[in-house]
């Protein structure tokens, strides 16, 4: 999903990948840019829904990401942090990081968003 100019959303839709959620449960499936900027209650639905789906922040200016996603503690556990960088709109990864550490969400839950969430979903030792 995109909101910049010439993009198509047509098959952004989180909904699209249920089945998919369903038919393979041990695929991680990484919904990027938490389905902004049309979808984002369908990516939380579908984040909390199953287990194998997660949310990632990237896209989503970092000081609006409680404006888009205001239920984000509650999902916390299921999401994993992103910067779209070398995206258009990223300048400054560090900044993103510090502007995403200032938002008024919990300590531990930023820490499971930065740090345990990324090595759950993409461990150092895949299983076999």
């Amino acid at each position: 999903t995109s909101v910049f100019p010439g993009a198509v959303s047509r098959f952004g839709e989180p909904l699209l990948i249920e089945e998919v959620a369903l038919d393979f449960p041990r695929l991680p499936i990484v919904l990027a840019h938490g389905g902004r900027p049309l979808w984002m209650d369908q990516a939380i639905f579908l984040a909390r829904r199953f287990p194998n789906v997660w949310l990632e922040l990237s896209g989503v200016p970092p000081n609006r990401v409680l404006e888009y996603f205001p239920d984000l503690p509650k999902v916390a556990a299921k999401t994993v942090f992103g910067t779209d960088w070398p995206g258009p709109g990223v300048r400054d990864i560090a900044a993103n990081l510090a502007a995403f550490r200032a938002l008024p969400i919990p300590a531990d839950l930023q820490s499971q968003i930065l740090e345990t969430n990324p090595l759950k979903l993409f461990p150092r030792h895949p299983p076999n």
